[in-house]
């Protein structure tokens, strides 16, 4: 049996005062300070410094003292404290633990928020390819009825099932997101369900699904989407070659007029003179066909060699991976949106492979100013090193992955560098 632990009173006090006063550097030293060195009774200083830790975007240091804290056999809601030990596993990369730790909250029948649990690993899942598991699994919390936003799980579960193509069953997904009242999504929901829409091959649907995110719901489509809908709009606006009688038109031969002269019977009819000047129109002619095919060879030429250069400089811009907005450009709309309490939605890819929510509680809600240092530039795929500079404390460094969506740069992840953030 381990020894009951000596908690600090007067530790605890101290580190409330500073969690309440967001100084959550403070919060997380004094709450370990409280715990001491572990024991029964210690879990929920340890608990507690986790979250003051994950204020921090200190997610590997929160993982060491939410486990510290579930090792307490007197801990309580630790079904609770599971799901965030799940939660700063998958902040900290290891997606594999964070499926094991929601899986133990899982096992809890008394647990309030499986859906919460539930949602947690399908994101971890499909992090690690586990596609069936994770829909089966956004499937399950979309149908808790604890989920207080069952639209935000179905358009999840949406999500997932386009990344398999199983289009069909997105569709179905993203019509049921919209169904619900008072999802605050509905605009992402229509669009998504324009892009399930127009990759099944269903482009007037898809026109009318894209139009009901923009019109009704105000939402700004992602580039990839405006690709979608301009590509659905010219399959529709296709030309239809008429039929007549069964011929197409353009195939049915000409048709001579009685009042037309037959050119061929007119031969025999000319005088020797009007076949002399026919022969001299017919060189003349002739002759400006040639230069005028010349002067087409040259513009052509020339077009080509333009078109050329273009290609090889947007091919070689694309390599480098330059590309408007550039990744600086992003990061920094990113962040000013942030913190001005703005919607970020636009500057992350159209379709993440994230909860974006919880990839964004890593950075901290107020800093004074940041710092964006190098680019680890690719064609397809960048990293921007990212320093951020609290009111308080020591400036965190964040590396942030960028992947290209049409010709710019979106976000796809915000991962803590721990080699420059540790005290």
């Amino acid at each position: 049996m381990r020894k009951a632990a000596s908690v600090d009173e007067n530790a605890i006090r101290r580190a409330e005062e500073a969690y309440r006063s967001c100084d959550w550097r403070t919060a997380a030293r004094e709450y370990l300070l409280a715990a001491g060195s572990g024991g029964e009774g210690a879990g929920v200083a340890f608990a507690k410094a986790g979250n003051a830790l994950m204020k921090l975007g200190r997610a590997a240091d929160a993982v060491m003292a939410y486990e510290r804290a579930v090792a307490d056999p007197a801990l309580p809601n630790r079904a609770s404290v599971l799901c965030n030990l799940a939660i700063a596993q998958a902040a900290a990369g290891d997606h594999a633990a964070a499926v094991s730790s929601y899986r133990a909250a899982l096992d809890d029948p008394t647990f309030p928020s499986r859906w919460k649990a539930l949602q947690g690993a399908a994101s971890s899942l499909a992090q690690l390819g586990r596609f069936e598991e994770a829909c089966e699994a956004y499937r399950s919390a979309a149908l808790d009825s604890s989920n207080p936003d069952p639209g935000k799980t179905l358009n999840n579960l949406g999500t997932c099932y386009l990344s398999q193509g199983r289009h069909e069953e997105a569709i179905e997904a993203f019509k049921a997101a919209l169904d619900v009242d008072g999802y605050s999504g509905k605009g992402k929901a229509a669009a998504n369900l324009g892009l399930a829409l127009a990759a099944s091959g269903r482009h007037e649907e898809a026109l009318a699904a894209f139009d009901r995110a923009t019109t009704e719901y105000g939402h700004t489509l992602a580039p990839e989407a405006v690709a979608a809908y301009d590509a659905c709009r010219r399959k529709l606006e296709q030309p239809r070659r008429e039929t007549v009688e069964g011929w197409r038109t353009g195939e049915m031969p000409p048709v001579l007029s009685d009042q037309e002269p037959d050119e061929d019977l007119a031969f025999f009819t000319r005088t020797e003179e009007e076949m002399r000047e026919a022969d001299r129109a017919a060189r003349k002619a002739e002759r400006q066909a040639r230069r005028q095919q010349k002067g087409l060879f040259a513009r052509i030429g020339s077009v080509v060699a333009i078109v050329g250069m273009a290609v090889g400089l947007l091919g070689f811009l694309w390599a480098s991976g330059i590309g408007f907005p550039t990744q600086q450009m992003t990061v920094r709309g990113l962040l000013e949106a942030h913190r001005a309490g703005k919607p970020v939605d636009g500057y992350w890819v159209a379709v993440p492979t994230v909860d974006v929510e919880k990839e964004m509680s890593g950075l901290p809600p107020r800093f004074t100013s940041y710092r964006i240092g190098s680019v680890d530039r690719s064609a397809k795929t960048s990293t921007v090193d990212l320093v951020i500079v609290l009111e308080q404390g020591a400036p965190l460094a964040y590396k942030v992955s960028l992947v290209r969506e049409g010709v710019g740069w979106k976000v796809s992840g915000i991962a803590n560098d721990w080699r420059s953030t540790q005290d």
